[in-house]
């Protein structure tokens, strides 16, 4: 049985879950089109640079064009992540 997208969530953004894990799920989230939680974690300022450009780089493959719309005007979000939803528009 594979990982729903809520636990998929909790495992990216917990400190204790090892980089590897993390990574692992936030690749379930693309694969399900989780869109909501993979923009939730582009807008966590906790979590570390790679997860948060990994998951803006999986809304561009997960057809998350409105929420890379919502990121690419969110003048709160790091400039290069504005910029990095611009162009997967």
């Amino acid at each position: 049985m594979s990982a729903s997208p809520r636990s998929s969530f909790q495992k990216a953004v917990s400190k204790q879950t090892p980089a590897q894990a993390r990574e692992d799920a936030i690749n379930r989230l693309i694969e399900s089109g989780a869109t909501r939680e993979l923009r939730t974690i582009v807008l966590a300022s906790g979590l570390d640079a790679r997860f948060r450009r990994q998951a803006i780089d999986g809304l561009g493959r997960a057809n998350g064009t409105a929420a890379l719309e919502m990121l690419a005007g969110d003048r709160s979000l790091h400039p290069v992540l504005r910029s990095r939803a611009k162009e997967l528009q």
